[in-house]
């Protein structure tokens, strides 16, 4: 007759009676074997879509296949092989070595315009000088240039360098300035087909800047009235009188702004000159009469 005797239960710790006679007897209860399976789910691997299985105790339950959930890529700078993850949100580009060596090429440098320290590398060729907050600050802005009308772009480091030096900001584009930047500047009087008179301005290089014509207002007021050579008017001259009774000349600009202010001059040879003063700098001109070497008369400004 079999004996039968008991065992511990692997996952209640509870006894389990055994006859001698089995060949393979039980190590849990049927009811724990039943409740262990329960604790088990699966859910599809997020890469290859196989069932993964997952208990329920777990915190974190995985969502890939061991296998499935490292992925190599190559170095960008050395080409090795990479490990990395697919729940990474940043993986890496560089290796370690590479990315030692990289990290070694990195310094700080101040802003020039607020002084914070910014991260520069030694491997670019053009090394910003202004940090992200001062270029957000003062943005590149687009304006109508006030001489031909078109619009250019002044850039952030332009800004930055005008506010440290007390300066305007541009206001011709880089065309015009060019134009404005040969002296002395030559005013011609000419005579049109029709009969019309107007004074045309060139630079030293003889480029068109552009001219002049006498013209009476609305209001019978005479006044000359100054056109760039796109035909944009720039600024328009009055005869005016101060406060001791002497007699100069302003020029406006469209927005009605005083631009300019002249007056006319005797050098102690006796010769008859205008001296202008005018712009943000209050830089001063002189303009004279000049006869050239085949007799005919023009203005010169330096």
């Amino acid at each position: 007759m079999s004996k039968w005797y008991t065992v511990t239960c692997k996952h209640c710790g509870g006894d389990i009676p055994v006859n001698e006679d089995w060949d393979n007897p039980p190590r849990v209860h049927k009811e724990c074997r039943e409740a262990k399976a329960n604790e088990w789910s699966e859910r599809p691997c997020r890469y290859c879509g196989k069932p993964i299985r997952i208990h329920k105790d777990w915190d974190n339950p995985p969502e890939y296949h061991k296998e499935c959930a490292w992925y190599e890529a190559k170095c960008e700078t050395c080409g090795h092989a990479i490990r990395i993850h697919r729940d990474w949100d940043h993986p890496p580009r560089f290796c370690k070595s590479c990315k030692t060596k990289n990290s070694a090429k990195w310094y700080e440098k101040s802003c020039e315009c607020c002084g914070k320290g910014m991260k520069v590398n030694q491997d670019w060729t053009n090394p910003p000088k202004f940090c992200d907050v001062c270029k957000q600050v003062h943005a590149t802005k687009t304006v109508a240039c006030t001489h031909c009308g078109k619009s250019f772009t002044i850039s952030a480091g332009t800004q930055i360098n005008c506010k440290q030096n007390g300066w305007d900001l541009p206001k011709r584009c880089d065309e015009c300035r060019e134009l404005f930047r040969h002296k002395p500047f030559k005013t011609v009087k000419e005579t049109g087909l029709l009969g019309g008179i107007s004074f045309k301005t060139y630079n030293s290089k003889g480029q068109f800047i552009g001219e002049s014509r006498d013209e009476t207002g609305l209001f019978g007021d005479e006044r000359r009235v100054h056109r760039s050579k796109t035909g944009k008017t720039v600024g328009v001259t009055r005869e005016k009188t101060d406060l001791f009774g002497g007699s100069y000349r302003e020029t406006t600009g469209p927005d009605g702004k005083v631009k300019s202010t002249s007056r006319e001059h005797t050098d102690w040879l006796g010769n008859k000159y205008t001296e202008s003063t005018g712009g943000t700098s209050g830089t001063k001109h002189i303009t004279s009469t000049v006869i050239s070497w085949i007799g005919k008369k023009f203005r010169e400004t330096k």
